[in-house]
């Protein structure tokens, strides 16, 4: 289980930021491993992955909202990064965080 950072970006909206740190810290499985900073930056492993997209989608379908995903994993230099809203696939988003936090 290989563990990475994810930085989440909602474009001209520092409020939306906050707000998205205050709903992802009230997940017990998140909570300790979201901080705020100019993003939203949440520790996750492939595990925790499925919590975070479920709780993220849930607060994107709730504000209408896009944002940025950059993923970076642990001792590694390669990124990804996704851009989604509350109409993109949940299942396809979580999908791509999983596999690419599980690559060796």
């Amino acid at each position: 289980m290989t563990a990475g950072i994810v930085a989440i970006t909602v474009p001209n909206s520092d409020g939306e930021l906050r707000d998205l740190a205050a709903w992802l810290r009230g997940e017990d499985e998140l909570r300790g491993r979201v901080q705020l900073f100019d993003a939203v930056v949440v520790g996750v492993t492939s595990t925790s992955a499925v919590v975070f997209c479920r709780s993220l989608f849930a607060w994107l379908r709730r504000c209408q909202a896009r944002v940025s995903l950059r993923i970076k994993r642990s001792g590694a230099a390669e990124e990804l990064e996704i851009d989604c809203g509350a109409g993109s696939d949940a299942e396809q988003v979580l999908g791509a965080v999983q596999g690419f936090l599980d690559k060796a």
